[in-house]
């Protein structure tokens, strides 16, 4: 391992002060409405088609999740949504159900998913473990998904350029000295980060991805899933039952020489692998024939 050691920077900006975070008011972006929506038109040109990634601020709560913060006994939610900042820097209790949300000043860029890509998925993740609760669980979710769902996919900030094993080096002094997140030091969108998106659709023309998140799924893109679910479980099980037959052949003698001795019957250990595999790989192929007519 390659250490390099920097000099830690003075905040110069309002946005680094983690204390101001706390006293200040970041709900505003820095940008006007204007430069916001031309950079925006950028991060389109990059992906190849509109809005599927934005430039949010991370004061602006509107594509935050939403959870409930207040539940009944028995776990079912009573009182409304409240939604959180994608970007948390802290969560400050006030009374019994209240929260102040606090986020780090930060521009981000998010992914949007079309709310009926979530839908299977859905209900398992909108509940969560509570021993309080007289069911054991409670309910954090809506009962459906949005209509579109934005996911974290990158903190614009600038990091110190030595790193520790590709760590930078201001994340993993954070992280050493107070187990907490390092959110960078602030700056402005730049010609890097529509290059990012630009990476990520090549990526995804490379890999024939065709099914967008922000797309509702479409019919061909739900028979593919479905016979590649298919296709995997076939796969997965004869994988099993091939692991399953290489530890009774390596082990022929354990398993079966027992038998054979209390049937009086004489036979070395090659003599016994022989015979196992001959009648393993005769019931292997029986079994997945039958999964072939799954």
């Amino acid at each position: 391992m390659t250490a390099t050691t920097t000099i830690e920077s003075v905040p110069t900006s309002p946005y680094d002060d983690v204390e101001n975070w706390l006293l200040g008011d970041f709900k505003q972006a820095p940008w006007e409405p204007e430069k916001i929506a031309d950079f925006q038109k950028r991060l389109n040109s990059a992906f190849g088609t509109e809005n599927a990634v934005l430039l949010v601020w991370s004061g602006n709560r509107t594509y935050g999740d939403e959870f409930y913060t207040d539940w009944h006994h028995n776990g079912l939610p009573k009182g409304e949504l409240e939604r959180k900042p994608l970007l948390l820097f802290k969560e400050i209790k006030v009374g019994d159900r209240d929260y102040v949300y606090v986020s780090a000043p930060r521009w981000l860029l998010v992914e949007v998913h079309h709310g009926s890509q979530l839908e299977q998925s859905w209900e398992e993740s909108s509940w969560v473990a509570d021993a309080d609760s007289t069911t054991g669980r409670k309910r954090i979710r809506g009962l459906k998904p949005p209509e579109f769902f934005y996911s974290y996919l990158k903190t614009i900030a600038e990091h110190d350029a030595f790193t520790i094993d590709g760590v930078p080096i201001c994340c993993a002094r954070k992280w050493n000295h107070s187990k907490s997140i390092c959110y960078g030091r602030y700056r402005e969108p730049n010609a890097s980060d529509i290059a990012f998106v630009g990476r990520i659709r090549a990526n995804m023309d490379r890999s024939n991805v065709v099914q967008r998140n922000d797309k509702e799924r479409s019919a061909k893109v739900l028979m593919d899933a479905n016979a590649a679910t298919r296709h995997f479980i076939k796969a997965t099980q004869r994988q099993k039952m091939t692991s399953v037959k290489d530890m009774m052949l390596e082990h022929a003698d354990k398993f079966f020489g027992d038998i054979l001795e209390k049937r009086g019957v004489t036979m070395t250990p090659r003599e016994i692998e022989a015979i196992v595999r001959e009648g393993l790989e005769s019931e292997e192929d029986e079994k997945f024939n039958e999964l072939e007519k799954i």
